[in-house]
């Protein structure tokens, strides 16, 4: 394929984070750590400089010198969430850095599967009309308005959030204590930030790929993956389910256990039903059209083989009655049961492109994870 016919990587379309990963070659892993570095190290530098990093009680333990010091100094302010007792933010800023890494891998591993679904003899859709939905794909993807929408409102919520905690004298963030608060403001705006700018560049692309396959493709039943050639997009999907569970996992996370004070608006509880509706149509979209074009070009397929089933069938039927009848003779029942195996392998193709197995835990535990969610939700209402 020329380059023409292929997209530039997604990864490359993330503000400044794409440019970073290109130039130094940052692993997406890497990105994890320094995720969690900004979103949970940093605040808790801070919290032990302003004397809300641990509890007034916990620092007044005896324990060895010099350690003793530190603790005080540590827990000098008397509030009632300290910073290492908030364990709901532990457990957010673990998720959101391994969300991250996943979202980058995910992003980063798009052309990949692009240029596997577009290699010659897979699609209908032939290399001009491929061209053309790479140039139109594209421009979705250069798309400067999303990037400033997206940029407003994780300012607007780094902003709520932040006058949120100044309402909490007891919570470690609150801005009498020092910057901590302000720091973990703009690195939830960050969050937020980027989460929908990859969410929006990994739906366009999963759209792109579903307009190509539902142009049709070709049956390849005998092709090595044992997915018909789709074995690389399957692989993907279950990425992305990954990265939904996360994402259900986080909005959990903040209706289960609260988080600043978000839980009590109606708000985020939609937008919680939003995030686990959304991101699982980014994988359903592709999934629904590459199953629906390998049955399609099944059927095609085994309806020339069934004519030739039914007229060697019937040409042996005809024959059953003679009486010099042998069945040793009969080169037709070989063909027959050839013909038929040939019909079996086409039928038995694989319809999804993946390990069914791994799909189904995968797919269990992010409904689970829904129905849980939804009952929070629902609690909300009570």
């Amino acid at each position: 394929m020329s380059k023409e016919s292929q997209p530039r990587p997604l990864l490359d379309h993330l503000i400044l984070i794409g440019k970073i990963s290109r130039r130094f070659g940052v692993p997406h892993a890497l990105w994890s750590v320094i995720i969690f570095a900004v979103y949970y190290f940093v605040p808790l530098v801070l919290c032990g400089i302003e004397g809300v990093l641990i509890g007034a009680r916990a620092a007044q333990q005896k324990l060895p010198w010099g350690v003793t010091w530190l603790a005080k100094h540590a827990g000098s302010r008397h509030i009632d969430l300290p910073y290492l007792r908030d364990f709901t933010h532990l457990l957010m800023a673990l998720v959101v850095s391994i969300g991250g890494a996943v979202a980058l891998t995910a992003l980063d591993e798009f052309q990949g599967v692009y240029a596997a679904i577009t290699e010659p003899g897979l699609l209908v859709a032939d290399p001009k009309e491929i061209s053309a939905e790479v140039r139109r794909l594209e421009r979705w993807l250069g798309n400067r308005w999303m990037v400033l929408l997206f940029a407003v409102i994780a300012m607007l919520c780094g902003a709520a959030l932040y006058f949120d905690g100044k309402l909490d004298s007891q919570w470690w963030g609150n801005p009498v204590y020092g910057p901590a608060g302000l720091v973990l403001a703009v690195a939830i705006a960050l969050a937020i930030f980027y989460g929908m700018h990859s969410l929006y560049l990994l739906a366009l692309g999963q759209h792109s790929i579903s307009r190509l396959i539902s142009k049709g493709i070709h049956l390849r039943p005998f092709h090595p993956d044992g997915s018909n050639g789709f074995a690389a997009l399957g692989n993907y999907l279950l990425l992305l389910l990954v990265l939904s569970i996360l994402c259900a996992l986080a909005a959990w996370i903040t209706l289960w256990h609260g988080y600043l004070g978000v839980e009590d608006f109606p708000g985020i509880w939609l937008g919680a039903i939003a995030v686990v509706t959304f991101i699982p149509w980014i994988v359903i979209q592709p999934l629904i059209h590459v199953t629906r074009e390998i049955r399609r070009a099944q059927m095609s397929h085994l309806a020339s083989v069934e004519r030739l089933l039914n007229a060697v069938l019937n040409k042996t039927e005809s024959q059953l009655g003679d009486a010099d009848f042998r069945v040793s003779n009969i080169e037709e029942l070989k063909t027959l049961r050839d013909l038929h195996t040939v019909a079996s392998d086409i039928y038995e193709t694989n319809v999804f492109p993946f390990n069914r197995k791994v799909a189904g835990v995968l797919s269990i535990g992010y409904v689970l994870q829904v129905i849980t969610l939804v009952k929070e939700v629902a609690g909300k209402f009570k």
